[in-house]
């Protein structure tokens, strides 16, 4: 969720792959993002529309990327650069929201990543907006839900994901022009509103 000048997001790091390893093999980072990806291929197949993933790369430190120097204490836990469609996250700060005993944030996080760089994959040219980042979480309900219902995703997540997405938004007492990530109340709701009707709800053209 970079502070989207340059951070809408960064080159670095392998693509994911379509398939994913074993989530033995993985971190819970990547594992959930090859889960993400497979879920998104899957939709874009289904709509007869060509899909290819953005890169995911790990910040760990000062980094250079597509969208300029960067470090953990700038993105936070994750952000997508529209400069080199690669979607940055730092495994500490990550692991602030998330847990073993309750990966909820995994999934959330990054798929509303994702979900910026699907928008983009469809043709959006839109700046970052409270709109945007609502359609984000919309598809970050989406994914959400499906990964629950797989199993993937660990059940009662719904609770969880509303309150991160709600948490995201911009204090309160910001005034009009520097809410770019908009009301966390608004943010909660597309988030609800994905993962209880799907991509319907979402406004995605697939």
């Amino acid at each position: 969720m970079l502070r989207r000048l340059l951070l809408p997001f960064f080159v670095a790091a392998a693509l994911v792959a379509p398939v994913a390893r074993p989530a033995a093999a993985q971190s819970a980072p990547e594992a959930v993002a090859a889960d993400v990806n497979a879920y998104w291929a899957a939709q874009f197949a289904d709509a007869g529309l060509p899909y290819s993933p953005p890169g995911f790369s790990a910040v760990t430190g000062e980094s250079t990327t597509g969208c300029g120097p960067v470090s953990p204490d700038v993105i936070g836990p994750a952000a997508y650069c529209l400069l080199d469609s690669t979607i940055y996250y730092s495994p500490d700060y990550l692991n602030l929201y998330a847990s073993e005993a309750d990966p909820t944030a995994y999934f959330v996080i990054i798929a509303h990543e994702w979900g910026h760089h699907v928008s983009r994959l469809l043709g959006s040219e839109a700046p970052i907006s409270p709109e945007t980042e609502q359609q984000a979480d919309c598809a970050s309900g989406a994914y959400l839900a499906d990964a629950v219902a797989r199993g993937f995703a660990p059940a009662g997540s719904l609770n969880r994901g509303t309150g991160l997405s709600i948490r995201a938004g911009d204090p309160t007492f910001l005034p009009d022009g520097f809410q770019t990530h908009g009301n966390g109340a608004y943010r909660g709701i597309a988030f609800m509103e994905g993962y209880m009707n799907g991509l319907e709800a979402c406004g995605l053209p697939l």
